[in-house]
């Protein structure tokens, strides 16, 4: 697969990237997995989720995708291999932190993404 640097950062990400809204939604994470590891096969680094993957889906809490993720990045190993991307912004929990773009919101959807996907660092965190 063909590179490219990300903007300005250090960051060499393949210009296909991998969206993973539909893990853990339309997608269990048996397919999930199925995705990933075809992925990695093909050459594939670059990985993007939000925070908020499947919240809207009945009985889904948020979070899933990233929770799959981090599942199949322990199984597999690799870490290194791949420039993880996540977002911020959507209500995520009630009151007037659980959402948005507030310092809070930003910090504990952080730490909450951190923990879901099983890292130390997340690459690329956007805003929505």
């Amino acid at each position: 697969m063909n590179t490219t640097a990300l903007g300005s950062s250090d960051l060499n990400v393949t210009k296909l990237c991998l969206g993973t809204m539909q893990f853990g939604w339309t997608c269990d994470e048996s397919a999930s997995f199925e995705v990933l590891d075809a992925y990695a096969e093909a050459g594939g680094n670059f990985i993007d989720t939000a925070d908020i993957y499947s919240r809207w889906a009945p009985g889904h809490k948020g979070g899933e995708s990233e929770e799959i993720i981090g599942r199949w990045l322990k199984t597999r190993g690799g870490r290194e291999r791949f420039v993880i991307a996540t977002k911020v912004r959507g209500k995520m929990w009630p009151g007037p932190t659980g959402e948005g773009l507030s310092r809070a919101h930003i910090v504990k959807s952080c730490e909450n993404s951190l923990r879901r996907l099983g890292v130390e660092t997340i690459d690329l965190y956007q805003f929505r």
